[in-house]
């Protein structure tokens, strides 16, 4: 547990830091800062992921790293380049195999893209003064740590930050390019092909079209998943059957911490909507999706489904401090806010529970000299 509220101490603080001194740059004291609390804030999160030797699916990719061959012997096999086995993570990894052995160069420069891109994008999308809260939940949420899970999710999930900016701006074209990128190297990301779909305001005609078809699909849920996945394996995408009917079941209590953002705009949609921008209005119909594949996963194939919700829960992380602040008055959000993070400490401490065993890293002089 004190591993895990000191890392979350740490993101928070710099995080915080940082928006203070962003707020010096915009009340324009005529000089320039430079926001090195950022810069501290990033090493922090790449050499967490870099230097890690062991934790959840680490030791599978430590396992393919290690057996991974140089590129040019990547190409040359075409079976290697089937666009739904995700082609573009591992050319990237026996690019980088190609010139060094030591798989911890290979997290390494995995982290600088994933955390640049993220924490960029969070830094953007979030109002000057809720940055801190929003690197606060990237961390209780639980996105950081899939950061040293999932190293193939990630690298996609970071990449669709960048689909996500060309969405906002209706850059439709280079969206679509990118979520394309994107799902070569995990195709999950082809999730967001669809997306588009539901960018109208929060619980519009289209929200509850979704909704009624996830209730569907719960009420056949057997049917219709084998449906599914026989017809991407005619694809070409094999989706073993019993990685669905695993036997797990989403935890309730996860559903509910990822129904508060949704909820909570269906709630007070008269008053949100009436003031709601494209960003913020996006940001909301990812938390819905994020819960549409959390209950999904309360029927079974939890790890999937859960999966495929953590392509979308960037934004909650960005629009849950705008909703906070947009519906309660100056003085109660304060109160709010601290009632909030209290509750997703719990979650964040509950979810991770066992962290401390299964995380092991090698010291930054170790790195060096191995790299040396």
């Amino acid at each position: 547990m004190r591993e895990l509220l000191i890392i979350l101490a740490i993101v928070t603080g710099l995080a915080y830091l940082s928006q203070r001194q962003s707020m010096k740059v915009t009340n324009g004291d005529g000089r320039k800062h430079w926001d090195i609390y950022l810069i501290i804030l990033l090493v922090f999160l790449i050499l967490f992921a870099g230097l890690r030797t062991s934790y959840n699916d680490t030791g599978n990719y430590i396992a393919g790293f290690n057996t991974s061959v140089g590129i040019r012997e990547f190409l040359s096999n075409p079976d290697n380049l089937q666009p739904l086995e995700n082609p573009l993570f591992y050319g990237f990894q026996a690019l980088i195999r190609t010139f060094t052995d030591n798989v911890n160069v290979f997290f390494m420069i995995c982290a600088v893209i994933v955390n640049f891109l993220n924490v960029r994008f969070i830094k953007r999308n979030t109002e000057i003064n809720d940055f801190a809260f929003s690197m606060f939940l990237y961390v209780a949420l639980g996105t950081l740590m899939l950061s040293i899970a999932a190293q193939k999710q990630i690298l996609a999930m970071s990449i669709l930050t960048l689909a996500l900016n060309q969405l906002i701006d209706r850059k439709y074209i280079s969206y679509y390019i990118i979520v394309l990128i994107a799902g070569l190297i995990h195709s999950y990301a082809w999730l967001f092909l669809f997306f588009p779909l539901l960018v109208t305001k929060p619980w519009s005609f289209r929200t509850f079209v979704l909704l009624g078809i996830t209730v569907g699909i719960m009420s056949v849920f057997q049917t219709a998943i084998e449906t599914f996945v026989e017809v991407a394996d005619q694809a070409g995408k094999n989706i073993p059957m019993e990685e669905v009917f695993d036997g797990n079941r989403m935890n309730i209590f996860r559903v509910a911490v990822y129904s508060v953002v949704p909820i909570t705009a269906l709630i007070f949609k008269r008053r949100i909507n009436a003031q709601i921008d494209r960003r913020h209005s996006i940001f909301i119909q990812m938390s819905v999706v994020c819960l549409v594949f959390m209950m999904l996963g309360t029927m079974n194939g939890a790890n999937m489904f859960g999966r495929s919700a953590n392509y979308f829960e960037i934004g909650m992380i960005c629009v849950m401090p705008w909703i906070i602040r947009y519906l309660f008055t100056r003085q109660s959000v304060v109160m709010v806010t601290l009632i909030a993070s209290m509750c997703f400490i719990g979650f964040y401490l509950y979810d991770n529970d066992g962290f401390n065993i299964n995380y092991h890293y090698i010291s930054p002089i170790q790195f060096i000299s191995e790299v040396i």
